[in-house]
């Protein structure tokens, strides 16, 4: 039995393999793939709300966790200040009495003519 090629051009006898690799969306994706069971297990770091860190396996592919801390655990004073770190800080305000000595005639030497 002959069978041609039609790309090729050639002839071959026997059953014609093409080695055709079938791509999936996972093969030819930039980002994550989007699975909610993973085939094995991956390295990471906890970091604890002490500070400690401890190497695990994870069933998702990340680097690192961050535990929450539990202000319940805090004193006062602790958690006083761990709650103004989260405020936002305050704008810079500039006061219109403010002397402006800029020249922009000093750097026209420097802008390109057409």
């Amino acid at each position: 039995m002959l069978t041609k090629l039609p790309l090729l051009g050639l002839v071959r006898p026997g059953i014609v393999s093409t080695g055709q690799r079938f791509l999936s969306s996972n093969t030819a994706a930039v980002v994550k793939v989007h699975r909610s069971i993973y085939a094995r297990r991956y390295p990471t770091m906890v970091v604890l709300p002490n500070g400690a860190t401890i190497n695990i396996n994870y069933h998702e592919p990340r680097r690192i966790i961050k535990l929450p801390l539990d202000l319940s655990l805090l004193s006062e004073a602790e958690r006083k200040a761990r709650l103004d770190k989260r405020k936002p800080k305050q704008k810079i305000r500039i006061e219109d009495e403010v002397e402006d000595n800029f020249n922009a005639r000093k750097y026209l030497k420097y802008i390109k003519q057409k």
